[in-house]
């Protein structure tokens, strides 16, 4: 079989599957994505598509975002009850009733999300939005983000979050987040069942190729100038996860019905620098450091993000840093062949 976007995802996706015997979506029969064209939302749907076929769910799957890119992506995948319905739902409800919501719409990118007008009113009004289309007794899951923790110096810890001023660079986005994580918190007081995911540094294949995160601009640059050009001497340290893992982590949340706020990131530390050093070493490409910092606007220094009460739903050895860049490097490069 060819190879192509669809079937990458869906055999990269068979090491998660891999960790379940039993069906951790018992409870859920229609299913709703927001936020299904990026990196979280296509492996979510990747997600959902190989637990059908491993456990012949009968379960609808409804994908909404902005553009039909994962339609475009999954059109020669022959699943049923699998639907694309191309909405921004900052400016209309869905007239629909869901078992589980997952809500990972918006910009994940910085240099994006800076931009993008409408930052803001994605996890307030959009989300606002989806919990009309959340029935009473259903799971709405929130991918909040580490961004939260901008401010903190340490303690990135689940209760705590970080402050930032309302003039900030990352503002719209970090207090867009953090009306998300309020409003949330609402609708559990109020009988729902809702999770909130920080999420960290997410990485592998789904992102397209104007990505410009960190690690996806490095691989691109190799890939394409072989030669990565760094924006400063990359001394900030990161905590890295990829994102099989980070699909084993939530399925394991929902099979265990956990609630509130959880972290989720990789377990151990690197430096930018080191990540560039991976990338460049894995596709034979230079690496050259600036005379200069020119770094990304409100860039934190470190990411250093709590994983120990994630540690007490579910260990496994996580898929190592220089593993997974080798398999998002395979995802850029079939990108860039296409």
């Amino acid at each position: 079989m060819k190879l192509n976007q669809a079937s990458f995802l869906l055999e990269q996706n068979k090491y998660v599957i891999s960790h379940f015997r039993k069906n951790p979506l018992k409870k859920f029969k229609k299913i709703l994505i927001i936020g299904s064209n990026g990196l979280v939302g296509l492996n979510i749907l990747s997600t959902l598509i190989n637990l059908k076929k491993k456990f012949d769910l009968k379960i609808s799957i409804c994908c909404v975002s902005k553009s039909h890119l994962a339609k475009n992506i999954m059109k020669n995948i022959s699943e049923k009850n699998i639907n694309f319905l191309k909405l921004d739902i900052t400016e209309k409800k869905l007239n629909q009733r869901f078992d589980l919501i997952f809500f990972c719409a918006g910009y994940s990118s910085p240099s994006s999300f800076i931009k993008d007008k409408k930052t803001l009113f994605i996890s307030s009004i959009g989300l606002n939005n989806a919990y009309y289309s959340l029935k009473k007794k259903g799971k709405l899951i929130f991918f909040s983000s580490s961004e939260i923790y901008n401010g903190l110096n340490k303690d990135f810890v689940e209760t705590k979050s970080g402050n930032t001023n309302s003039d900030n660079d990352r503002a719209s986005y970090i207090n867009g987040k953090k009306f998300g994580e309020t409003l949330s918190h609402n609708k559990i007081n109020d009988g729902y069942s809702v999770l909130i995911i920080r999420l960290s540094l997410a990485y592998g294949a789904g992102p397209g190729l104007t990505d410009k995160r960190v690690l996806n601009d490095f691989i691109l640059k190799a890939l394409k100038k072989k030669n990565i050009s760094m924006l400063d001497r990359g001394q900030s340290v990161r905590k890295y996860i990829f994102i099989g893992d980070v699909m084993i982590y939530i399925l394991k949340l929902l099979a265990k019905d956990k609630t509130g706020i959880y972290n989720i990131c990789g377990n151990s530390k690197t430096t930018i620098l080191k990540l560039a050093k991976i990338i460049s070493q894995n596709t034979n490409a230079s690496l050259s450091l600036p005379s200069k910092n020119v770094s990304v606007p409100g860039a934190p220094k470190t990411v250093n993000i709590s994983f120990k009460k994630l540690k007490k739903v579910y260990k496994f050895g996580l898929v190592s840093l220089s593993d997974g860049v080798k398999q998002t490097i395979k995802w850029y490069k079939l990108l860039l062949k296409q």
